[in-house]
């Protein structure tokens, strides 16, 4: 009788060993997204937020007009700290809000694209790094380890160009199987370039100089084959960007386009084996 007690009491405690792991390591927990990509709908300019475990990285800043929609943005996902800040180029539509979310949160590291510029704009932006003494660089190749699984890769440029949208600091990240290509404004001289010394294949594209006709070039989405193309386009803007020729380029290939103009803000969540994609106004195309 008294084997048969300890017995049935064993039975119990194996059996609550189980339930209580099947509590704290519910199979969900392997499902969540351990990548998030955030392209802030900041109409005519460039804002992407990345986030891997605990790091934070913001790329680029939009005009001025448009940093409360992104300090709004990241204080709703309770941010407070910018690992690293990239400004890919010092355009206004990328750096113009820049000092405001300086100002709003702490930023422990910079790395700029190093083309000088004579903008208010931007001097502002160099003045107030120089004040507030942030860690500032200028690009270099290197690889940024954003979280044990998550690497951030700056591939270019790869040399000095008169053109400020080719100076465009140029990265990609990888998790898994899944990478992402971040192009800033890079055109065609650029991404030739690129091309002939990096791997640019990518599963996201952040598509060059909000789809204007002189990125995005046939040989250039030959060699990337992006399944997901991410267009940062204000509504209605002058430039009349995004082109039909760069449209069409990436449609040809059959990747899947998403623009802020119609979409608003784009988040894509990964977990190393694959990717879901979400939009404010609805789906790609």
């Amino acid at each position: 009788m008294r084997k048969k007690r300890i017995f049935f009491i064993a039975v119990l405690l194996t059996l609550a060993v189980t339930v209580w792991g099947c509590v704290t390591q519910s199979p969900g927990e392997e499902q969540q997204p351990k990548l998030t990509m955030h392209v802030i709908d900041v109409g005519q300019g460039d804002s992407i937020l990345l986030q891997a475990g605990g790091s934070v990285v913001l790329i680029d800043a939009a005009e001025k007009s448009k940093a409360a929609t992104i300090t709004d943005y990241l204080k709703h996902l309770n941010i407070s700290v910018i690992d690293l800040f990239i400004s890919t180029h010092p355009h206004a539509d990328h750096i113009g809000g820049a000092v405001e979310v300086l100002k709003n949160f702490a930023v422990k590291r910079i790395i700029d694209s190093g083309k000088s510029h004579t903008s208010q704009t931007y001097l502002e932006y160099l003045k107030y790094i120089d004040d507030k003494d942030i860690p500032f660089e200028v690009v270099d190749f290197q690889q940024i380890e954003l979280s044990p699984d998550v690497t951030l890769r700056v591939i270019g440029p790869i040399k000095e160009y008169s053109s400020l949208n080719d100076s465009s600091v140029i990265a990609n990240v990888s998790f898994g199987v899944q990478t992402i290509l971040l192009t800033g404004d890079m055109e065609h001289a650029a991404e030739e370039d690129l091309a002939a010394v990096a791997d640019v294949s990518a599963t996201i594209l952040k598509v060059g100089h909000h789809g204007s006709r002189t990125s995005s070039t046939a040989d250039f989405l030959a060699l990337v084959q992006p399944q997901v193309a991410l267009i940062s386009v204000g509504e209605g803007n002058t430039y009349g960007h995004p082109t039909e020729e760069a449209l069409g380029r990436l449609t040809d290939l059959g990747a899947t386009i998403y623009r802020t103009d119609i979409h608003g803000t784009i988040k894509l969540t990964f977990d190393g084996k694959g990717y879901a994609e979400s939009t404010e106004k609805g789906q790609g195309k």
